[in-house]
């Protein structure tokens, strides 16, 4: 159970280092208001540094709280994506980011909550 944890840990916090390091240090477009790229460059940002969080539980899994803000933060996201999508048809990698912050969050929040229940 703790490998299953450590591996989605990992997994998403190498997506947060590589995606959001590629969206702030993406070339400017002039095409975008200044505001929006500048809130943009500092979501990505602060999600980038997420992945710290989510490395730290991987080699810490008796840190609860971090790991429960995480899993809240990526299930909150997957709903916002998919509550987004009125506005437009989503492509086959929406759907598997959706996917990805929806389903497994839940079942590691529970491995988790077994896990610790059972003292590591």
């Amino acid at each position: 159970m703790l490998i299953f944890i450590r591996i989605f840990l990992i997994l998403y916090g190498l997506i947060a280092a590589g995606t959001g390091f590629h969206a702030m240090t993406g070339p400017y477009d002039p095409a975008i208001a200044p505001m929006a790229d500048n809130s943009h460059r500092f979501i990505a940002a602060i999600w980038a540094s997420l992945a710290l969080g989510f490395f730290y539980c991987a080699w810490f899994p008796s840190e609860v709280a971090l790991f429960r803000f995480l899993m809240i933060a990526l299930f909150i996201g997957g709903i916002v994506r998919a509550v987004a999508l009125v506005h437009y048809s989503p492509t086959p990698i929406i759907w598997a980011v959706i996917l990805l912050e929806l389903i497994p969050t839940p079942i590691l929040w529970y491995m988790h909550s077994k896990l610790i229940a059972s003292n590591l």
